[in-house]
């Protein structure tokens, strides 16, 4: 009941709250009356509407100094390796460019090995466009301006900056970036964005697999469960701000 408050900008009621969570009413009721005696959650002056508390301030603090974006993704990639049982990759920004900060390896034949210490371009692949798409629209202007012109890794790599601006746009609207043999060809690649509850990115999960492996019908497939983990990473990740600062003039 609490994390449905995560990044809510106005207060809620108890109908809407039970069907989002999909129990009843009375159930919904006493969740938040609990949550009301101890604090975490308030009712408006209407009492029939409830908001965060001081309360929940307390469940940030202390956990706010030992967050770590790869200890709070690992048990959640270890479940879409189980799912996939492909390579999942945790990416993050460094400067204009997105790091492998993480990974598992697929069975069998498999993309390679986890490239940590790996600079990749925010514009190329989807592991870059998925952390590049949940910046300002100030931001991505800032990184097209500042890594012009843009590198091209294999034919199939945008470098036209008004390409980049539909993805940035194709990612927001569909909540996950695709490859398109952009950065590495003979693999296919998604991406998923792990972000705070302003919707800045901490980090994005990808999935990569040789194309064989992983073709269209068998990723549409398992797009719905994908879907499904990483919004419970992100319900955790919420939770958490993004403090690093995005500089551009970094090289």
């Amino acid at each position: 009941m609490l994390s449905a408050f995560i990044g809510r900008q106005r207060p809620v009621g108890v109908s809407e709250l039970s069907g989002e969570l999909g129990i009843t009413k009375n159930k919904a009721f006493r969740a938040l009356t609990t949550l009301v005696e101890l604090g975490y959650l308030l009712r408006d002056a209407s009492g029939t509407l409830y908001d965060l508390g001081w309360g929940a301030l307390a469940l940030q603090t202390p956990a706010e100094e030992l967050f770590d974006i790869r200890t709070l993704c690992r048990p959640f990639m270890e479940r879409l390796h189980e799912l996939t049982g492909e390579t999942i990759y945790l990416s993050s920004i460094a400067g204009r460019h997105q790091l492998v900060i993480d990974g598992m390896e697929g069975g069998g034949l498999r993309v390679g090995y986890t490239p940590r210490n790996l600079l990749v371009p925010l514009h190329a692949g989807p592991a870059s466009r998925a952390l590049l798409a949940y910046l300002t629209d100030c931001e991505v202007a800032a990184y097209l301006r500042a890594a012009a012109p843009l590198t091209r890794f294999t034919p199939t790599t945008i470098t036209e900056p008004e390409q980049v601006w539909a993805e940035v746009r194709k990612v927001r609207r569909q909540g996950y970036a695709e490859g398109y043999g952009d950065h590495y060809t003979g693999a296919t690649y998604i991406a998923f964005p792990v972000l705070d509850s302003s919707g800045r990115p901490h980090a994005s999960v990808s999935v990569a697999a040789l194309a064989e492996r992983l073709p269209a019908a068998r990723l549409a497939a398992l797009l719905p469960s994908i879907l499904a983990v990483m919004a419970e990473v992100n319900v955790l990740s919420r939770l958490y701000p993004v403090t690093t600062v995005v500089d551009f003039g970094i090289p």
